[in-house]
């Protein structure tokens, strides 16, 4: 008998290993239709429950980066995590339909190290893709709710005052670069 739940045990570990494990092109949650963007990100989360969790990335979109905070609740889940994900963006027609509320479902499990895999959709019908790497103790399965806000482009700063030298008289210049 011994031997018998030796077994089942491993496979049970074996089952949950692979099932964290599934690849995105062959995720039949995936969603298809046409590439919009890229983006990656690191995330930390703490959960008992309830999670919370914040972290930074960057979109690249019409070969253009931008950086971009990540503040987020979320429910399920026990544990802590630091996350680094990569991700693909669809549905994404304008910079400004990034930003927003994401909702989705999360599955994944760390055991010192593991994968993790997201879907979340805003109301603007962007939706987020990710996979990635998770080390920490916890288990991330639940749903999730994320603000994204857009920092400045890359490489690219928002112009601060100028001084109009041909009058003698400052004037300021504000831009959005986006």
């Amino acid at each position: 008998m011994k031997p018998l739940l030796q077994f089942a045990s491993a496979s049970l570990v074996a089952l949950l290993f692979s099932s964290c494990a599934t690849k995105m092109s062959t995720d039949k949650n995936a969603p298809t239709g046409p590439l919009s963007a890229t983006l990656t990100l690191e995330e930390s989360q703490a959960a008992y429950w309830i999670s919370a969790k914040g972290g930074t990335g960057t979109l690249t979109f019409r070969g253009q980066d931008y950086e971009f905070k990540i503040v987020g609740l979320g429910a399920g889940g026990t544990g802590l995590q630091t996350i680094k994900a990569t991700g693909e963006v669809y549905n994404l027609e304008s910079l400004g339909d990034f930003e927003g509320t994401y909702t989705g479902l999360r599955f994944g499990l760390t055991l010192i190290r593991g994968k993790m895999h997201a879907k979340l959709k805003n109301k603007k019908g962007v939706v987020l893709y990710l996979t990635g790497k998770a080390t920490g103790l916890a288990s991330s399965s639940g749903a999730d709710r994320f603000v994204i806000q857009l920092e400045e482009p890359i490489g690219q700063g928002l112009p601060g005052p100028q001084a109009d030298l041909g009058s003698g008289a400052p004037t300021a210049s504000l831009a959005t670069p986006y």
